[in-house]
């Protein structure tokens, strides 16, 4: 039997003078390995939620270490949802990222009587197609159960399945990083699951869990965003790509951005743009790379989200 099994926290912040309010809430009790949300409180009513989808198995807790976004949010009003929703380790086919996200939404809304036309999601990497997904369904569907986004953003998401497969593939072959070598081969196996093998044997289901599609009409499921504020971040260092991946433009993230934000704006939306963030991404640690959180600029993202909600 499903039921909400919270833990309240109490932290004081060392970047803010008062406390903020925390909760991790467990959706399942048998199970505190997954499914589950962290969440920031405003300490007056709230302006709207944040949710924030970290990538391939990011944690809340790497969230707010590599950004300053939740916590200068939390302090301007909003409520912000952080979810880990499946574990790392597990690949379910028939219940998805974003299904599960389906039930979450309105849950968090009902919780903390929260306006249902205040809502902004996004992500980093993964967690960022998985919101432009979210998003799609939503206004595809265009029922009342799913609750739409007033503005979807992702962090240097990959948005064409079937692209990074092909930088996956190419990576592997060239065998320069040892490190690009193991994601490949380990998010190739994981694709073989998920899609039944390649984007050759299987483009219609690559084209399907894609936000983006470059062979598709009008961008494949892109069309359902046209009437909705996106906002894409990258960091294009084609050089640092070039010195420590052997790579190419074609391969990286900005690819799908660029040509996402292009077919968005031949659609009519006037409210699509790819923010560009060159030499910006710093891990928490100081080591460089065009992949992290760090490309979006909080204070930037924070005008914009007032623009979009208030």
């Amino acid at each position: 039997m499903k039921y909400i099994l919270t833990i309240i926290l109490f932290c004081f912040s060392n970047f803010f003078v008062q406390a903020q309010k925390s909760e991790t809430t467990f959706r399942l009790a048998s199970d505190s390995t997954q499914n589950y949300y962290y969440t920031l409180l405003p300490d007056s009513a709230s302006k709207g939620l944040l949710v924030i989808i970290p990538g391939f198995c990011g944690t809340p807790q790497e969230i707010l270490q590599e950004t300053q976004l939740s916590q200068k949010a939390v302090a301007a009003g909003y409520t912000i949802v952080i979810p880990y929703l499946v574990h790392c380790d597990s690949i379910d086919v028939k219940n998805s990222f974003e299904k599960r996200l389906e039930t979450l939404i309105p849950e968090i809304i009902a919780k903390y009587h929260l306006p249902k036309n205040k809502f902004i999601i996004g992500g980093h990497s993964l967690g960022g197609n998985q919101a432009m997904r979210y998003t799609e369904i939503a206004y595809q569907t265009n029922t009342s159960k799913i609750i739409k986004p007033n503005a979807v953003f992702g962090v240097d998401p990959p948005l064409n399945m079937k692209r990074l497969w092909n930088s996956f593939a190419y990576n592997i072959k060239i065998n320069f990083s040892e490190v690009s070598v193991w994601e490949g081969k380990e998010q190739m196996r994981r694709f073989k699951i998920l899609y039944g093998g390649s984007p050759t044997q299987h483009p219609k289901k690559y084209e399907a869990a894609s936000a983006f599609y470059a062979d598709a009409k009008d961008g494949g499921n892109a069309v359902y965003l046209k009437n909705v504020a996106v906002r894409l971040y990258c960091d294009p260092d084609i050089n640092w790509v070039i010195e420590n991946r052997r790579g190419s433009y074609e391969f990286m993230n900005s690819a799908d951005l660029s040509g996402c934000i292009s077919q968005l704006k031949l659609l009519g939306n006037t409210n699509a743009e790819l923010v560009t963030a060159l030499g910006k991404g710093f891990w928490s640690n100081g080591k460089r790379h065009p992949h992290a959180l760090s490309i979006l600029d909080v204070d930037d993202f924070l005008i914009w989200m007032n623009k979009i909600l208030n």
